[in-house]
């Protein structure tokens, strides 16, 4: 039996047949959810809500508005890069509102807040961890509990 290499053709028929099978097994609908909400990988089911609250965001911290700001924290907030005086850089969780209002300024720098100033919502890196601000600064999820409420939940300040 002689076997004859097709080239490109069997290449088509190869990359037809991975298509057909994410078809059959329900990929067309994956694929069109990603392009309809690309946040879903984190597990924001609202896209127009994420966008609305992250521009809310950006508004208050280019207004110095502290309490919409703290008021858009998922708490615990995460902050990585916490200078301690005892053990250097640690992390830090802020438990509560007044624990962040106390600390504000050196959770939010300048470069936290420049970094969300300068995010385009389009250009957001997004994985199952949430959507990053800038090189990480900062990450925006979803609230585990109902109402769904979209916000902070760390801030890195090491990069």
């Amino acid at each position: 039996m002689k076997v004859r290499w097709v080239g490109m053709n069997m290449g088509r028929a190869v990359c037809a047949l991975v298509i057909g099978v994410c078809l059959w097994m329900g990929g067309e609908n994956a694929v069109l959810q990603a392009a309809a909400n690309p946040y879903a990988v984190a597990g924001i089911e609202n896209a127009a809500e994420f966008e609305k609250t992250f521009a809310e965001l950006q508004v208050a911290v280019a207004a110095n508005d502290r309490g919409k700001v703290t008021d858009l924290i998922l708490y615990p907030l995460r902050v990585n890069g916490w200078m301690d005086e005892t053990n250097g850089k640690s992390t830090v969780k802020f438990d509560t509102k007044p624990e962040v209002m106390d600390n504000y300024d050196e959770i939010f720098t300048t470069q936290v807040k420049a970094a969300i100033a300068k995010q385009k919502v389009a250009a957001m890196f997004v994985n199952w961890q949430g959507a990053m601000v800038g090189r990480g600064e900062a990450w925006l999820s979803v609230s585990g509990k109902e109402p769904r409420r979209y916000g902070i939940i760390a801030v890195n300040l090491t990069l």
